[in-house]
């Protein structure tokens, strides 16, 4: 895996530059990483680019590495959103990785029947965000909604309601439907541990949802939606 690091304040970088890393991204290198002066890094900008730069001095509390070039990045993937029925805070920091690495374009925290009382604060879901894109390479994160409060079912449902929408249902569990075509955008919805009641599935079905089956089996809620997001990207 390359070594990723974030720019101390978002700014387009360019070639020949020089850029002092904070103490964080420092410690990162020199101690979690255990990356040496000359090592191969590449570093986000915070406005979506991408670099290739060379770890050329310092310390674990303040680093320079020079800037070589631009990074070439592949095109988007289609505009996802992920609204996800808030399970227990372990669960929903591992869908969030995972939905950031799948390229989800937001990711939206909702309060279901069966959601639990808990929720991941701002600082846990910033931290997995972005060791989720030092892993993927990913320059810009997710918008994620919902950290401070969960949204309700009805207004999570309003959200990008321009794009085709689609819940997993227990329902369809075992059927062998195609997965839709996704050209620009979707919406998925998720449910939590115990899934959508069934007053939740018809209310998503009113707002224009439609079900989709994600295999035989009875999904956590983490891996239905990784499950989900991977049909809807890949459907032929």
């Amino acid at each position: 895996m390359s070594l990723r690091v974030f720019a101390g304040a978002p700014g387009a970088l360019e070639a020949g530059a020089r850029v002092r890393l904070d103490a964080e991204e420092s410690h990162y290198l020199r101690r979690v990483r255990r990356a040496r002066d000359g090592a191969a890094i590449e570093i986000f900008d915070g406005v979506g680019g991408l670099w290739s730069a060379t770890l050329e001095g310092g310390d674990p509390k303040a680093s320079v590495a020079a800037i070589i070039d631009a990074v070439p990045l592949p095109p988007p993937p289609p505009r996802l959103t992920l609204l996800l029925g808030l399970p227990e805070p372990s669960a929903a920091l591992q869908a969030i990785t995972q939905a950031t690495e799948l390229g989800a374009a937001a990711i939206v925290l909702v309060r279901c029947a069966r959601s639990q009382n808990t929720h991941p604060g701002p600082a846990r879901v910033e931290r997995v965000l972005r060791a989720a894109q030092r892993q993927c390479g990913r320059p810009l994160p997710p918008h994620v909604e919902g950290v401070e409060g969960p949204l309700g079912l009805a207004e999570a449902l309003a959200i990008a309601a321009d794009d085709p929408g689609y819940f997993a249902w227990e329902a369809l569990r075992g059927q062998d439907a195609p997965p839709p075509r996704v050209s620009a955008g979707a919406r998925l919805l998720v449910g939590p541990e115990g899934g959508l009641t069934r007053p939740e599935a018809d209310q998503a079905a009113a707002a224009g949802l439609q079900p989709l089956a994600l295999g035989p089996w009875t999904l956590r809620t983490e891996t239905a939606a990784l499950v989900g997001l991977t049909r809807l990207l890949f459907a032929p």
